[in-house]
């Protein structure tokens, strides 16, 4: 019997081999359905808000400030289960939704990919669950070498982010499972929005989707945490956790985590903003938390891919055990700001088909700081292929260099494998590559572009949220809630970046809510000291792992190339430490795993 732990959870359909799949979970019902079958099974109720009305029935799993009540009005207008498109449109947070009418359910996460649901064919019934760990346990399913080696590219596009064991799927985000005794069947109800929107318009339903999004994680009376870097990303959520602290009777402490960098300028930026805050302020010295690559051999179980966090995974565990021990059960960030603030350079193509008046002063600035030659210029702006001809066309380039001061437009970062794979594990990309449904989530380079950069790291964001929370403070993201993402990129591409100037739509957005000398940063923190303090002190961590390497057994890395990747110190912060970060996720991943999925915990 498989035991549910943690957030794990099972959807079944209404079937009797949904029934008897059921009786090999140990799990509470959470719903069922009118004949009496288990719908829902859970680890528990916490953090699960359910309600039903007539046939109809609705669970939010995760976090949203719904009631049951407000639910259980919601299910009473379900007729049909297009209906909870409605559902997941008015609400906020990060959840999974299941709504069930009469004897057919629906399952989904989330279209940033924060919440995903994972589903295979189990004893003649098809299981979902957020944890792929909970299907690949019921299908005693092996890892699936090839979605491991598209793991190991330097950037991985979603489109080739495939489950890692055999016979497992994903749902993609934006879409939800529709589960019956015939089997599974896909249905979209997201889709990413046209840019469209002139930025005084955007920026007043950022701020609101961003309140929402951080007030949704503040209950009254709590204790809050913030990351306060003085970075535009963290600086605003801390300013409107502030605001929502005060309305709801409940204390803030914001983190500042000192730079053992005499150049940078994080903690001159955090101090100013410290200034017009209320709360408490906790600051802790370099010395107080661990370097990067800290107990990076020390296996992470349960989680359901490899995270290229594990570098500072470390550092994120003794923060959040830190702020948990001052009573914060929420720790607030700013990840995900910069992937729906900032632009991709492939917003230039877009500006040249959809604003070409607005082209030219984007291209100049853009030439003048990244020194790219005009000619190079007008040959990436004249690249037409459809994001399938691109796509196939990098299985030709996947080890060779990236190039220096030449723009690329292309609809992803170009895909590259660190120097140490094989060609083994080249080819096994070719084939992703090949076999790979490639349709764009936009017509539109950047809008795509920018959408894969979310669901790219949504994932492991989500993981550390679970993996902090269980030590104290749980990392979230409010920037990766779907109504802020979905706000961010409905603002016109030309005015979400403006030659000159530095996020002009978080600007824009706060410019009510904070102070403006806090809102006059034109820098980016650079971390490339922590990298080199955290490989001088913690290099044993690499060795360890490089020691009877199952990525070297299972012939997907050369031992000798990935010896000196990691005796090493990369003459840079970029591809170098990338390629580290490669190699000490997939590899932890592989050693953490149990000698077969049914006896895991997964990470939930």
């Amino acid at each position: 019997m498989r035991e549910l732990s943690g957030e794990e959870f099972a959807v079944l359909p209404d079937s009797a081999a949904g029934e008897a799949l059921a009786g090999t979970l140990n799990g509470v019902v959470i719903l069922g359905y009118a004949s009496g079958r288990p719908c829902l099974l859970a680890a528990s109720t916490g953090g699960i808000v359910h309600a039903e009305a007539g046939q109809a029935r609705l669970a939010v799993i995760g976090t949203c400030p719904v009631t049951a009540g407000r639910l259980r009005r919601m299910a009473a207008r379900l007729t049909c289960l297009a209906d909870a498109d409605a559902v997941a449109a008015a609400l906020p947070g990060s959840f999974h939704l299941v709504a069930v009418v009469g004897g057919r359910v629906r399952v989904q996460g989330t279209a940033s990919g924060t919440r995903r649901v994972y589903y295979a064919r189990a004893g003649g019934a098809v299981v979902a669950s957020g944890r792929a760990a909970v299907p690949a346990a019921l299908t005693r399913a092996p890892v699936d070498q090839r979605a491991l080696a598209a793991r190991l590219l330097m950037i991985v596009p979603p489109v080739l982010a495939e489950p890692l064991w055999e016979g497992v799927a994903v749902v993609p985000p934006g879409e939800a499972a529709h589960l019956d005794a015939d089997g599974v069947r896909l249905r979209s109800w997201w889709r990413a929005p046209e840019p469209e929107v002139p930025l005084e318009e955007g920026a007043p339903a950022v701020r609101a989707a961003l309140e929402e999004a951080v007030a949704a994680r503040i209950g009254t009376g709590s204790v809050v945490a913030a990351d306060l870097s003085g970075g535009l990303d963290s600086t605003p959520v801390s300013f409107l956790a502030a605001a929502a602290a005060g309305e709801r009777s409940a204390k803030l402490i914001t983190f500042v985590l000192a730079v053992d960098d005499p150049e940078h300028d994080d903690p001159a930026w955090a101090e100013r903003a410290r200034a017009h805050l209320p709360g408490e302020h906790e600051v802790a010295r370099p010395d107080d938390v661990p370097k990067w690559f800290a107990d990076a051999a020390r296996a992470v179980p349960g989680l359901d891919e490899p995270t290229r966090w594990l570098r500072a995974l470390a550092r994120e565990l003794a923060s959040s055990a830190l702020l948990g021990g001052r009573g914060a059960a929420v720790r607030l960030t700013g990840h995900g700001g910069d992937e729906v603030t900032l632009l991709p350079d492939c917003y230039l193509h877009d500006l040249a088909r959809r604003h070409p008046a607005a082209l030219w002063p984007h291209l100049r600035e853009q030439r003048s700081r990244a020194r790219w030659p005009l000619r190079a210029c007008v040959r990436a702006l004249a690249d037409r292929r459809p994001y399938a001809a691109w796509l196939a066309d990098q299985a030709a380039t996947l080890g060779a260099p990236l190039p220096r001061f030449l723009p690329d437009f292309g609809w992803e970062q170009p895909l590259r494998l660190p120097g140490w794979t094989t060609e083994a594990a080249a080819d096994a990309v070719r084939e992703a590559l090949a076999g790979c449904s490639a349709e764009p989530y936009s017509p539109l380079r950047a809008q795509h572009q920018s959408l894969s950069s979310v669901r790219s790291i949504a994932a492991a964001v989500d993981g550390v949220r679970v993996l902090t929370g269980r030590v104290g403070a749980a990392v979230h993201a409010p920037y990766l809630d779907d109504h802020v993402v979905a706000a961010c990129l409905a603002v016109r591409l030309d005015q979400r970046a403006a030659p000159g100037a530095y996020k002009p739509l978080t600007r824009a957005a706060m410019r009510p809510v904070m102070p403006a000398e806090c809102l006059g940063r034109s820098t980016k923190g650079e971390f490339s000291a922590d990298i080199y303090q955290g490989l001088r002190r913690h290099r044993d961590q690499l060795l360890a792992l490089l020691d009877g390497s199952l990525l070297v057994e299972r012939g997907l890395a050369d031992a000798a190339t990935l010896r000196r990747a990691c005796v090493r110190t990369p003459a840079e912060g970029g591809p170098g430490v990338l390629a580290l970060d490669v190699f000490i996720a997939a590899e932890n991943w592989l050693r953490a795993l149990p000698a077969h999925p049914v006896q895991e915990e997964s990470c939930a």
